[in-house]
């Protein structure tokens, strides 16, 4: 893949692509943005670019460079990711060895550290001087998701590029090629514009959370009750229906005001969505949401999964 086949994320492949050409490769980057929306994609597609033998700002896919960097072989693109729950300090001293000498055939070495966040401190501490004064020829691609894990003294050696999640358009462009259409739309309101975490998770599980959706919001509250008490017994589950909640009326809310049916995330519920939209009030539904969003944040707080499922049910009014 070039930067050319990059679905989304224009504006960070237009500052690279712009570097690239005019020579002016910064030292250090830190591609910042949810995990799975395709950070380490294109700074893999970087590496190919800065040392493509047949293209200029971008990678051909063709060359001898191009082909050794796709299937993980090339000597001079170093991938450091964590081991185990972080990034250890033998590897950031294996790393400044192996990059003591003039790279073996690249014009460009790249370094990528994925998970850049999971640096133990004595790591990030021991990588400072390197990550300021690489190497000649060598440019050091940090990717992380929360930003807030590194020390301040590794973000401001590096050019930050955020990257925003990706649209559903562009979601569903990228998984066309590995779900069917039905499992894209069942996963859809969960994905947060991620296709990597659309692919990890089980869409049996998702569709049969979702099943649950209609039931838990029956006029009765004691069947509202008795669903809470389901759902609490699977930790993952009842979360799960918490974010599905969250996407049922953010598009009960979206198709009241627009109509749209190509704009509402669970697109396998269409149906329910629209006949709900026309009995509901915005402002009863908008209540409900920051209720939801409320709930879901004090999960976090005092742990009773229970307690937050009961909380949400028996508050919603507009759905």
């Amino acid at each position: 893949m070039a930067f050319g086949d990059v679905v989304g994320h224009q504006r960070p492949v237009q500052i690279l692509r712009r570097a690239i050409e005019g020579g002016r490769i910064h030292h250090a980057y830190l591609f910042t943005g949810e995990e799975g929306i395709g950070k380490r994609m294109v700074a893999l597609n970087m590496a190919k670019a800065l040392n493509c033998v047949n293209q200029q700002g971008d990678a051909c896919d063709e060359c001898l460079s191009c082909q050794r960097i796709d299937k993980g072989v090339h000597p001079d693109i170093i991938l450091i990711n964590p081991t185990g729950e972080s990034i250890k300090i033998g590897q950031i001293r294996e790393l400044q060895q192996a990059i003591a000498f003039k790279p073996y055939e690249a014009r460009w070495r790249v370094i990528i550290m994925d998970g850049a966040e999971r640096m133990t401190r004595e790591a990030a501490n021991a990588f400072l001087k390197t990550l300021e004064e690489p190497p000649g020829g060598t440019t050091i691609i940090l990717v992380a998701t929360a930003v807030e894990g590194l020390p301040a003294t590794v973000i401001s050696r590096c050019q930050r590029i955020r990257f925003n999640p990706l649209n559903p358009e562009e979601v569903r462009k990228i998984l066309s090629d590995r779900l069917a259409a039905e499992e894209i739309d069942i996963l859809a309101s969960l994905i947060g514009g991620s296709p990597g975490r659309a692919v990890q998770m089980d869409c049996e599980e998702v569709a049969k959370t979702k099943a649950v959706l209609l039931s838990a919001l029956s006029p009765s509250l004691v069947k509202r009750l008795h669903s809470a008490q389901d759902l609490a017994r699977y930790e993952g589950r009842g979360r799960m229906f918490l974010e599905i909640l969250g996407g049922w009326i953010r598009d009960i809310i979206v198709y009241q005001e627009t109509q749209d049916e190509e704009l509402l995330l669970n697109r396998d519920l269409t149906n329910e969505i629209k006949k709900v939209a026309l009995q509901q009030r915005t402002d009863g539904l908008l209540g409900d949401f920051w209720h939801l969003l409320h709930v879901q944040q004090g999960i976090e707080a005092h742990g009773n999964l229970q307690l937050s499922l009961e909380s949400a049910l028996l508050a919603m009014k507009g759905s």
